[in-house]
């Protein structure tokens, strides 16, 4: 019994041991838990404290710069909106849309809105290009007057790149200064310099809503040569600006993706930068580009070419308006372009982006006049040589841009014929799927004509053939690759005109039926008597020994 009361005794005694020493253990770790709490909470706010001693300043307006250092990001934000609030401005937009199926058809009115933001103190205004496209004429608005708007001008377009270049009318301009002293305007930041988690804001009038807005994110990285970042960009905000924390210019708002979020697209300033001076002098900038096409290689491509490897990128042709026609040769493989190495891919690694980028965008980044130097491997054999970079010649089937270069057509028994342009294509695509082909480089080369439209009740009508979207082949048996041919083919019409498209459909139309007709389709549709059918009008007057003017 004793013994029971002993061993009893005892196990009570392991118990109580047993749960004291672990009390005292978890007394201890919560001790240390709680210090080490107290220990990080001192660092984090020491850390606060060495992060707004060094917050970034804020630079606004070049040399007349305001600067300002505040305690948090969402601190900094607030203010730089504060100060940048009259450089970021409102467009609106009355707009006369030509009509590329009809030319000869007023143009289509409409209104579009947009955001530009100030660059200099002379009034100069950056945008879209998609936003002032086709303008007839442009307003802009700036907060600190209200619903006062200033007359713009355009001054330069580079719709290949969407961006232009404004200029406030020297009226607007002497008013501003008068009201707020200067021309309040953003300085032109480094976007080579961004990198992924850099916070932007950016900035416009989203919606068409007359005040300003504002919305941040940072880098995501970037794409198709543009910056992608993680705040939004709604219809309204094309061609404001996106700026860093220091309230300098590093993009040009332009697109999203309506079925993501958070995913907005900005033009890089620095792009930007490399044509200013050309759309100062220049109403329509093109882009340039070296006109070779190439192919992605392999090492087994290299070894049976007798290169080098790792190799360098496969040209499969040079097109014939390239500036590097007649030293750059089909087959030559590709290793460096100013002394940057490209790879199998065609991709090279450049100092203004984390990522590797394409040949395209690479040169992109070239003006007119620079010289370009290569590095060239042809069959195991090096050759080194370089090119001023020029466009020869424009393209004969590229885009086309109404209302800054002419737009030519003819009109003939109720075909409507235009040159194919690249513009062309997206709206006839429906109709002639065979047209696509000629979204590739090295189907552009030579000039098509193409039937854009057929007039109701026409000649070219009662034929009953599908004759929109076809290009043509032969008119009254002659080939026919311009409108200065088809003119020329259709002043030689005898008794019947006849066309061939590229398909092998024929349309044939007596002189009698075409010349009948061709007055009253040029009251009926208001267009005047095209060049090709107004010669033969005249030939056929004076073969009757009655010469006259047409109306």
């Amino acid at each position: 019994m004793k013994f029971t009361e002993i061993t009893f005794a005892t196990l009570i005694l392991v118990v109580f041991l047993f749960f004291g020493t672990a009390a005292y253990f978890l007394y201890q770790e919560q001790l240390e838990t709680k210090n080490l709490s107290i220990h990080l909470s001192h660092k984090i706010q020491e850390f606060e404290e060495q992060k707004i001693a060094t917050t970034p300043s804020i630079i606004v307006g070049g040399n007349s710069s305001t600067v300002i250092t505040t305690a948090t990001s969402a601190q900094l934000w607030s203010n730089l909106q504060k100060t940048v609030q009259n450089t970021v401005v409102q467009l609106f937009v009355q707009k006369a849309s030509f009509n590329l199926l009809e030319p000869y058809k007023v143009p289509e009115a409409g209104v579009q809105y947009g955001s530009g933001f100030f660059i200099n103190e002379e009034g100069e205004i950056i945008t879209n290009a998609h936003v002032v496209n086709q303008a007839a004429m442009i307003h802009m608005q700036i907060p600190s007057f209200g619903k006062y708007q200033f007359e713009v001008d355009l001054v330069g377009i580079m719709p290949e790149k969407d961006f232009a270049l404004l200029k406030v009318r020297p009226e607007g301009l002497a008013l501003i200064r008068a009201a707020l002293g200067k021309v309040p305007y953003l300085s032109l930041g480094d976007s080579d310099i961004m990198r992924r988690g850099d916070e932007v804001m950016a900035l416009g009038y989203p919606l068409g809503q007359q005040s300003l807005k504002s919305t941040t994110g940072v880098i995501s990285g970037r794409e198709g040569g543009m910056i992608q970042m993680s705040a939004p960009i709604n219809p309204g905000n094309s061609g404001g600006p996106s700026i860093n924390t220091h309230g300098e210019v590093v993009g040009i708002n332009t697109s999203m993706i309506r079925e993501a979020q958070n995913v907005g697209y900005i033009i890089q300033i620095n792009d930007v930068k490399v044509f200013l001076k050309e759309l100062r002098v220049e109403r329509l900038v093109r882009k340039p580009y070296l006109g070779i096409l190439q192919s992605m290689a392999t090492e087994d491509l290299v070894r049976s070419l007798g290169n080098p490897l790792p190799g360098g990128v496969y040209i499969v042709d040079v097109l014939a308006d390239s500036p590097l026609k007649g030293k750059l040769e089909s087959g030559d493989m590709v290793y460096e372009i100013n002394g940057i190495k490209i790879d199998l891919y065609g991709d090279m690694m450049v100092p203004w982006s984390e990522d590797k980028v394409s040949t395209a965008e690479y040169v992109a980044r070239l003006t007119l006049g620079q010289n370009v130097s290569f590095v060239v491997y042809r069959k195991g054999v090096r050759k080194t040589f370089s090119c001023d970079f020029e466009r020869k010649k424009l393209a004969p089937i590229r885009h086309i841009f109404p209302g800054y270069e002419p737009i030519d057509y003819e009109v003939f028994g109720g075909l409507v014929v235009m040159q194919l342009s690249l513009n062309h294509i997206p709206l006839l695509l429906g109709l002639a799927s065979g047209l696509a082909k000629y979204v590739e480089d090295k189907n552009q080369t030579e000039p098509i004509l193409v039937v854009t439209h057929v007039m109701p009740n026409s000649p070219a009508q009662r034929c009953r053939l599908q004759l929109v979207g076809s290009t043509l082949k032969l008119v009254n048996g002659k080939p026919v690759k311009t409108l200065a041919e088809l003119r020329q083919a259709i002043a030689q019409t005898e008794e019947i005109l006849t066309v061939k498209t590229s398909d092998n459909a024929m349309v044939a139309i007596s002189k009698k039926d075409l010349l009948d007709n061709e007055v009253r389709l040029a009251r009926t549709y208001a267009y005047q008597i095209a060049a090709g059918m107004e010669t033969l009008i005249k030939k056929e007057l004076t073969k009757q020994g009655n010469l006259g003017t047409t109306k």
